[in-house]
């Protein structure tokens, strides 16, 4: 799957915007302020109706107008070349139109659809930008959502509906909670929705996990490798150097594995009733990634820490991947936080992947050519809010 042509309309300062012979790798740059985030950030929008800098689209439509739009083409399936029995390449579009209001207008292949979550699996993308590095050190909010836009994509996992579900049980009950004084009768629907719908989500949540850990462990390793082969250091050294990595699942409650979410509803209330809220439960999941005994945001270097972000987003990808759902990868002025070997290295996997890249840098030497190895690459240039291709 590629985007093929990309049309923005309103979003920021990119007032009427086109690219068009986008290839797997699309390397954009402009000064800051160029408008060269909005681009990236419209294809996000494209995707799941919203950027990943700002919930409130509000904020995003260009100053005076009324709503914004973003209309992508892509490929599905690759060009047969007269090959008999061989799927030609397909062309498929995605619209989104945002407005002022709030309302939300999706239309995929010019049929509109009744929901976001119709979109899943259908536009995947991944975003590696200096936010992404909160993924260790910020709050495990941000490794929830990490962990759900994995889930959120496999196909029939029922995820997008099964959370709405549980967010809307898990706000009955705290708004009971609040009262207080209450009996575990009066509770007793909303627990066995809540019960019901966190076993299914912590499900699939473990599932992917799982594959997750996996995948993470064979990138992390060879991102060291390529790193430490292309500065010509001692391969050996460099991987014994590597801190020895865990990554643990807490579903948002203690003994998951063994004690069921009906069980410890039913054991916490009394703590529950006290501090009116519930305390437990698929709302307060987090991935754990440790050195040792000790968290790793805690005792690894700034390096380390942006090299591991980077193998985490690299891996979900291939998980997804092998499931057959492609990502695009969003890279946000990636050459101003790490050093150029272990940019190369990072591209390194990319290309192994085979997925689709749009990178952001300051200036046009930020982004090197040999790190699309023999990949087709495309370049742009913004200002101003206008984007050029370079030929």
């Amino acid at each position: 799957m590629r985007i093929r042509k990309l049309s923005i309309h309103n979003f920021r300062n990119l007032k009427v915007s086109s690219l068009s012979g986008l290839e797997d790798f699309n390397f954009i740059h402009g000064l800051n302020g160029s408008g060269k985030t909005s681009v990236l950030e419209s294809i996000h929008t494209l995707a799941l109706t919203r950027s990943f800098r700002s919930r409130k689209m509000q904020t995003v439509i260009s100053f005076e107008e009324e709503a914004l739009t973003v209309r992508g083409e892509f490929s599905v399936g690759e060009p047969n070349n007269g090959v008999i029995d061989v799927p030609r390449e397909t062309l498929s579009s995605i619209g989104v139109r945002r407005s002022r209001q709030d309302l939300v207008l999706v239309k995929l292949n010019g049929e509109k659809l009744a929901s976001v979550g119709e979109l899943a699996g259908v536009l995947p993308v991944q975003v590696i930008n200096p936010a992404s590095f909160e993924l260790l050190e910020g709050s495990p909010s941000v490794r929830r959502q990490y962990l759900d836009w994995g889930v959120f994509h496999v196909k029939h996992s029922g995820f997008y509906e099964l959370w709405p579900r549980y967010r809307k049980a898990l706000q009955q009950r705290n708004s009971l909670l609040r009262r207080g004084n209450i009996g575990a009768s009066v509770l007793a629907p909303w627990d066995a929705e809540l019960s019901a719908t966190a076993a299914l989500i912590t499900a699939a949540r473990q599932r992917h996990f799982v594959q997750l850990s996996t995948a993470f462990d064979e990138v992390y390793r060879r991102l060291l490798a390529n790193a430490a082969h292309l500065a010509e250091d001692n391969l050996d050294e460099a991987l014994t150097k590597m801190p020895s990595l865990s990554l643990e699942f807490y579903a948002g409650w203690k003994d998951a594995e063994d004690a069921p979410f009906s069980e410890v509803l039913k054991a916490e209330l009394s703590q529950d009733l006290k501090s009116g809220f519930t305390r437990n439960g698929p709302h307060r999941a987090d991935i754990v990634l440790k050195c040792g005994r000790l968290r790793a945001g805690e005792v690894l270097s700034r390096g380390q820490i942006k090299t591991i972000v980077c193998a985490l987003k690299l891996a979900q990808s291939k998980v997804l991947l092998s499931q057959g759902i492609p990502t695009v990868f969003l890279i946000d002025d990636l050459a101003a936080e790490l050093d150029e070997r272990r940019c190369k290295a990072v591209f390194l996997e990319l290309i192994d992947l085979g997925v689709q890249v749009f990178a952001t840098a300051v200036k046009e030497s930020d982004l090197h050519n040999e790190w699309c190895g023999d990949r087709p690459l495309k370049r742009f240039h913004v200002e101003h809010g206008n984007i050029n291709a370079i030929l």
